[in-house]
């Protein structure tokens, strides 16, 4: 079975497990346990690389195996998932925590750590003057927690979602956060999530590093031309990853794997050995410097003028 027939084989069966939870099928919830289960395809590919000689034959097999896999890992998530709890055997209590963090005056570089398991996160760069961050952060069964420290001209702001806690995934009972930051200082923003849908609008600010890591999500990260060269490191298992900026704004690629569909070529970067750049990407001002590392997956860049 070549790679490319493995992998479309893959994201079938994946999209079909989606479109399922999508009609009510499945339950959302088990997608908190699903998506940890990604190495199964390491597995899976290790085995059609043996297989491969055996040609079609192979090819039956791996594919055999492939939706063994998927069903046995379904029926172990939906035998270990309980209804109307979080997890641990309690019930749901979902709500809402605000968030309004001031902006210390001489405050000019702030590390944003967010540790999000799944759900909804919708950011941008639209707090009011004297707010750092300021929106709500959705829960379910607990409240998230919101650690702030500062030294001179550098501050920590750190959100993270209870641990222990039935952590949602994209769904009706899904944890949604609204994140609005002040467009004043240079961020660093770290981003650790499981399976959720994340809108990251980061036109307004400044940002310096943008790491993410997650899992089974969908990713839009939108930046702006912020004078700055930003570096964009991008690690992710089953994912759909975009990236959105004007065309003023150089942009190179770095693929640290060959199992993701891009758009690269399409979007006018040109290839070099495993890395893609913008045309005049050394004449940039603002620049994007992104590393990807990911497993069955789709990255793609659009431009935003």
């Amino acid at each position: 079975m070549s790679s490319r027939v493995f992998w479309g084989f893959l994201l079938v069966l994946v999209g079909g497990l989606f479109l399922l939870s999508n009609l009510g099928v499945l339950p959302w919830g088990i997608w908190n346990s699903l998506w940890r289960t990604w190495p199964v395809v390491l597995i899976l590919l290790g085995a059609s690389v043996l297989l491969r000689p055996l040609g079609r034959k192979g090819a039956l097999i791996t594919g055999v195996l492939a939706l063994v896999a998927v069903v046995a890992v379904v029926g172990i998530a939906y035998a270990n998932y309980r209804p109307g709890t979080d997890g641990t055997g309690q019930p749901y209590q979902t709500g809402a925590t605000t968030l309004s963090q001031p902006l210390e005056s001489g405050v000019e570089s702030v590390r944003l750590e967010m540790d999000f398991g799944a759900g909804t996160i919708d950011l941008d760069g639209t707090a009011a003057e004297g707010q750092l961050a300021t929106g709500t952060l959705g829960y379910v069964t607990r409240s998230p927690a919101i650690v702030y420290t500062s030294s001179g001209s550098e501050a920590d702001l750190r959100l993270s979602m209870a641990s222990g806690a039935w952590i949602g995934s994209p769904g009706p009972r899904a944890p949604r956060w609204d994140i609005h930051l002040s467009p004043v200082p240079v961020y660093v923003i770290d981003l650790d999530t499981g399976a959720c849908a994340t809108e990251f609008d980061l036109s307004a600010l400044k940002v310096s590093e943008f790491n993410l890591d997650t899992g089974a999500s969908d990713c839009k990260v939108t930046f702006g031309d912020s004078g700055l060269v930003t570096k964009v490191r991008l690690a992710f298992g089953a994912a759909s990853v975009t990236v959105r900026a004007p065309r003023s704004v150089g942009v190179k690629v770095s693929l640290a794997t060959g199992l993701v569909g891009t758009n690269l070529s399409q979007a006018g970067l040109t290839k070099t050995g495993e890395t893609w750049m913008s045309e005049d990407y050394d004449a940039q001002t603002s620049r994007l410097e992104i590393t990807v590392q990911a497993g069955v997956s789709s990255f793609n860049v659009e431009w935003v003028d």
